[in-house]
């Protein structure tokens, strides 16, 4: 029961978290720190309830934060810059925040460690579910951008998190 009240407190966060960066002005540091925070949240969110499922729990919401955050380091390369302006202020999303690149890196991740993959596979899944509301992603072809409407992030993070949940139950060593 406790990881459904922290999953609800992530979601709080993730709503608090999304108010702050849609108010913040683009490139500013309370942007680039409430869109962390939002994503990060959004994972915990998606995958505490499965974490009283699986025998390593830690690796678990590891995975999911590492896959919140890490996949936004492309911005860096895509910009060329470690200047945060120039990371957060790009016409588009590079074509690295993708299904595509999800899908390899959980297929890598799930070579190396069965509950950090499906971590990871949560936290890039809601992580690309909240950019495809804030402004899009090259979700399967870079060249093609991807945008739904902010009211499917809610339904579509909790179908993600029903299939986390019920690979939870059937994945080896998860």
């Amino acid at each position: 029961m406790r990881h459904w009240t922290l999953s609800g407190a992530a979601w709080v966060a993730t709503v608090m978290a999304h108010r702050i960066w849609s108010e913040a002005p683009p490139g500013t540091l309370r942007r680039g720190l409430s869109d962390a925070a939002s994503h990060a949240a959004l994972a915990l969110a998606t995958t505490l309830p499965l974490a009283s499922r699986v025998r390593a729990p830690a690796r678990v919401l590891a995975g999911a934060l590492v896959g919140a955050l890490a996949i936004d380091l492309d911005h860096v390369v895509a910009a060329r810059s470690l200047q945060l302006r120039a990371c957060m202020t790009m016409p588009s999303r590079p074509p690295t925040h993708s299904a595509v690149t999800a899908g390899l890196l959980v297929g890598w991740a799930f070579r190396w460690d069965h509950p950090f993959g499906l971590g990871l596979g949560l936290g890039l899944g809601s992580h690309l579910v909240r950019d495809l509301a804030t402004g899009g992603a090259p979700l399967f072809h870079p060249a093609r951008i991807v945008t739904l409407p902010e009211r499917w992030i809610f339904p579509l993070t909790l179908s993600l998190g029903a299939v986390g949940w019920w690979l939870s139950s059937r994945l080896p060593n998860a």
